[in-house]
């Protein structure tokens, strides 16, 4: 009887240890999400081209228009952690010294936003966190991580936490290293009124032709730890 007690124990034990674990882990949801055959969730900024497909095709060919997809989202509210997932490829583009055209954007709407651009710093191409200046100087973007956006497509996961800071938290499915962390000190202001968030080629200076495979915002919750003592 003792042995089986003491079998039932570690059972429980066991259990209860990996709740404990898996309890730290970062829980996401869904919200807002591109579907490249069917845009009408979102709002366009501009008057260049935007085709639905299997992906959508975002072409600006004139300089002074964009175009640019947004969609209301709460979860973009300051207070909240919150993710942008995209994927997405460059196919033509003629760039403004280093803007390339192409931003993704989360949007508190009342004083803060985090802006990923499609950029190129030192003849490299990359993804930059713009904090403030002109899109067209590479200095506007402190955080830069090098990634080919033209030789095939990225996948950027950028994060706006609850406190305004902005993060590359992934490049292609790889953390950057060092952190790509630009803090809500050095964020720029908002691109529009009301929680949005925001994608395309938002330059008027470059022209870009873009292709869009995913597009999604994710509520980042954390759930808190329970320590166990076996």
């Amino acid at each position: 009887m003792k042995a089986v007690a003491n079998r039932l124990l570690g059972v429980v034990t066991t259990a209860v240890s990996a709740f404990a674990l898996s309890s730290t882990a970062t829980r996401i949801e869904a919200a807002t999400t591109l579907n490249p055959q069917d845009i009408s969730n979102f709002t366009q900024d501009g008057s260049q081209t935007a085709t639905t497909g299997t992906v959508l095709t975002l072409t600006d060919l004139n300089i002074g228009d964009v175009v640019i997809e947004w969609a209301n989202e709460p979860d973009a509210h300051a207070g909240i952690d919150l993710d942008v997932i995209a994927k997405f490829q460059v196919t033509a583009n003629n760039a403004n010294n280093a803007d390339a055209g192409n931003r993704i954007v989360i949007n508190d709407g009342l004083t803060k936003s985090a802006i990923a651009a499609c950029v190129i710093k030192n003849g490299v191409n990359g993804i930059g966190l713009y904090s403030h200046g002109s899109f067209s100087d590479p200095a506007s973007y402190p955080v830069f991580v090098a990634v080919d956006w033209q030789a095939a497509p990225v996948t950027i996961r950028l994060r706006r936490t609850a406190i305004g800071d902005a993060e590359l938290v992934e490049v292609n499915g790889v953390p950057p290293s060092p952190r790509a962390l630009l803090t809500s000190a050095n964020a720029p202001g908002i691109t529009r009124p009301g929680w949005t968030v925001e994608f395309g080629a938002a330059s008027p200076e470059a022209t870009i032709t873009v292709k869009y495979s995913v597009f999604r915002s994710e509520r980042v919750v954390k759930v808190p730890a329970f320590p166990f003592e076996r």
